[in-house]
Order: structure tokens, then C-alpha cells, then sequence
């Protein structure tokens, strides 16, 4: 009986700790970033909210089959992020995120890799809590201040 109600307390605790809006907004950074890295256009999709949009005017719509047609340009792709802040305003939270590309591919591939890997200044990833679930968050939100995105993806 004691070990029964030690291990709910510790269940608990746990999912305390996993569910703190800061971690799960780190998560889904993270998560997402995999699953463009691995190509997972599904799971993506799952990860990107239906009002999805940035200061180029791209919907949810444009930015994944854009992002397909770009990731396919590389042989392996490997992203790696470095996060530098997480901050939650009520049901928003904000990630931001040093990320760099690697990974053979066609010569699209090799100027996408040049131009991101020469940026400074951080990703920033806004999200929206979708629901009362602890862990149901939704990209709204994508920028990077030295990026110029125009209607063709022109990095």
C-alpha cells in the first residue's frame, strides 16, 4: 500500500514537472524541429496551428509544402538548435532558439545551409496553448529578423 501511493505521488510529481508550460514550450520546439529534420510532414502538420501565420503573409498551407519542397533538396538533413530563452505570457509562450543546418544535398540544399548557418540572431517560436490540455500547444507563430522571405522562398 505504501509503495502503491509512493508511486502515484512520484507519477504525479513527474507529470508536474513534464506539463510546467516552459518545458512543454521547449518540447514542441524541439519535437518540431525533429520532425522537419527527419522529414515527418504529418507530424509537422500536427505541430503548426490552423491560423498559422508570419510577417512574410505564409499560411500553415504554404509553409509545409514550401518547407517539403526545400527539405527534399538535402540528402540527410541535421538540424541542431541551441535554445536560448523560453517566456509564457497566460497561454503564449515564445522560444528562441540559435539553429543551424547541415547535410549534403543539391545546390539549393548548400545556399539554404550557407544562409541560415550565417545568422546571428535567433529563431523565435510563438505558441498558443490549444486547449486545456498541459501539453497541447500550437505553432502560431515563426520569425527570424535577418531572414528575407519573399513569395518563392528567396532566402
Amino acid at each position: 500500500m505504501v509503495s502503491l501511493a509512493a508511486l502515484t505521488l512520484a507519477l504525479v510529481l513527474y507529470s508536474a514537472w513534464l506539463w510546467q508550460p516552459a518545458r512543454q514550450v521547449r518540447l514542441h520546439t524541439a519535437h518540431l524541429l525533429k520532425a522537419v529534420e527527419g522529414r515527418r510532414w504529418k507530424k509537422v502538420d500536427s505541430f503548426i496551428a490552423d491560423n498559422y501565420s508570419d510577417r512574410w503573409n505564409h499560411d500553415k498551407e504554404f509553409v509545409l509544402r514550401e518547407s517539403s519542397e526545400v527539405f527534399s533538396q538535402f540528402l540527410f538533413p541535421m538540424i541542431e538548435s541551441r535554445p536560448l530563452s523560453c517566456s509564457i505570457s497566460g497561454s503564449t509562450g515564445v522560444t528562441r532558439d540559435l539553429v543551424m543546418i547541415a547535410g549534403g544535398g543539391s545546390p539549393v540544399a548548400q545556399i539554404v545551409t550557407e544562409r541560415v548557418n550565417r545568422l546571428r540572431q535567433p529563431f523565435v517560436f510563438t505558441w498558443e496553448r490549444a486547449s486545456w490540455k498541459p501539453w497541447d500547444w500550437r505553432l502560431t507563430r515563426f520569425d527570424q529578423p535577418e531572414l528575407d522571405i519573399g513569395p518563392g522562398l528567396d532566402l
